[in-house]
């Protein structure tokens, strides 16, 4: 997948957030990282990440959507295709 520079902008985004909440270096976060393998986000801390998501883009994730995110890329084509007032 090639990034534009709207998806770069919202994996730059996401990597801040992820930083924020759960220490990991940014450098560290990649888009192809597995949230639950490589950066240890259980399904309590995908909570917490949705909700800080939903807060900064004014947005609702579905419980259903949100279970299908396993990388750092799902939710950064999650936000491409589901934000209106992109950056």
């Amino acid at each position: 997948m090639t990034l534009t520079a709207i998806m770069v902008d919202y994996l730059e985004d996401i990597k801040k957030i992820i930083s924020g909440q759960f220490g990991i270096e940014e450098e560290d976060i990649e888009e192809d990282s597995l949230l639950e393998t490589d950066l240890a986000i259980t399904d309590l801390d995908m909570e917490d990440l949705i909700a800080s998501l939903e807060e900064k883009y004014e947005i609702q994730i579905p419980q259903a959507e949100n279970q299908r995110f396993e990388k750092v890329s799902d939710i950064v084509s999650y936000l491409y295709d589901n934000v209106e007032n992109r950056p």
